[in-house]
């Protein structure tokens, strides 16, 4: 049996042989080329407990995580979202792993399916956003309306909060004459000293301009990069602001008017703000591009490290009054023996 994994019932069976032999403990070991440490290690085997986690959810608040979760009002949230609504309420607090693992135990998770391929940042723009007004992003993107008319949206983006800044639209195309003046625009209205400021940009010619360049270094003072040729994932902040743009759930299917654009764009914009990201660890973008970013993150934690505090109580207290309970059952049942006799 050396070597071989044994059944618990054939380990029964045997220990009970041995101990009925006759024989010595020894003796029984050497004939069955049973180690008699193993021969020990089966007497001694006893049914594993199981152990219940100091850190789990208290019921109230599994129930309130659940009762987020079947409001109607947030049914359109997923868990990083009603993690949110958790901190920001008061309600519960707790991971975003952790509302999942609670919505997926009561058959309330949304189908997920993780991305299959993540976009290649570029290395030395990403050292640069050490905080907001680091770097700005921009591009373009082309709406459509139903008479077939191009209108063209150029977002800009503080890729270190998230935030949407700016944007212009223009009929059919826009020109350097536009990027100059919608940069004058919102570089004026931050009011915040540019000489620390990249622009990130792909090689269009509006973005690539000589009139451009010379504006945007001599009266900003700004540093200026673009992406390589033919590769946006250089520049993977825009892309997808641009891919919630267009497909956005409060999007509409169709425009008919440029005014409509210009309407949604704004709206988009308002929208994406106040929504929490998940690059900022959930955090609005407004709320990170005034600087309150790690005082949120910092409170959260507290919260979270104050949950666990009391989970951790809420647990000993239980244990501490579960053995109390057995303890004085204990001499009641001998008491009661003793009394009938």
């Amino acid at each position: 049996m050396k070597g071989k994994k044994v059944e618990r019932t054939v380990r029964e069976g045997l220990v009970l042989a041995i101990q009925g032999s006759g024989f010595s403990i020894r003796r029984c070991c050497a004939i069955l080329l049973l180690s008699e440490r193993r021969y020990y290690r089966w007497m001694g085997w006893k049914e594993p407990s199981r152990r219940e986690a100091w850190n789990k959810l208290r019921p109230e608040e599994e129930a309130a995580i659940l009762q987020a979760a079947r409001d109607e009002t947030f049914c359109d949230l997923r868990a990083a979202g009603l993690m949110v609504h958790g901190h920001d309420t008061e309600g519960f607090y707790c991971s975003q792993s952790t509302v999942q693992k609670t919505l997926k135990k009561h058959d309330l998770a949304a189908p997920y399916e993780p991305p299959k391929r993540r976009s290649v940042k570029k290395p030395d723009v990403r050292e640069l956003i050490t905080g907001p007004n680091k770097v700005y992003c921009y591009d373009a993107t082309d709406f459509f309306l139903t008479s077939g008319l191009r209108v063209q949206v150029v977002p800009i983006l503080d890729v270190g909060s998230r935030k949407n800044l700016n944007n212009g639209v223009y009929v059919r195309s826009f020109n350097q004459k536009n990027v100059m003046d919608l940069w004058d625009e919102t570089l004026f209205a931050e009011g915040f000293d540019t000489r620390e400021l990249t622009i990130l940009s792909d090689n269009g010619g509006q973005m690539k301009g000589r009139v451009v360049k010379a504006h945007l270094r001599e009266k900003w003072h700004v540093t200026l990069v673009y992406s390589r040729p033919h590769t946006p994932d250089d520049n993977p902040w825009i892309e997808a602001f641009n891919k919630s743009l267009k497909y956005h759930p409060a999007c509409p299917e169709s425009f008919e008017t440029v005014q409509e654009v210009m309407d949604w764009v704004e709206l988009h914009r308002i929208l994406h703000n106040d929504h929490p990201h998940s690059a900022l660890g959930y955090v609005r973008p407004n709320e990170e591009h005034l600087g309150q970013g790690d005082r949120i993150r910092q409170t959260r934690k507290e919260n979270l490290k104050s949950a666990r505090e009391e989970r951790l109580s809420y647990y000993y207290d239980g244990k501490a009054a579960a053995t109390q309970k057995v303890t004085i059952r204990g001499p009641e049942l001998v008491c009661n023996s003793f009394a009938a006799l």
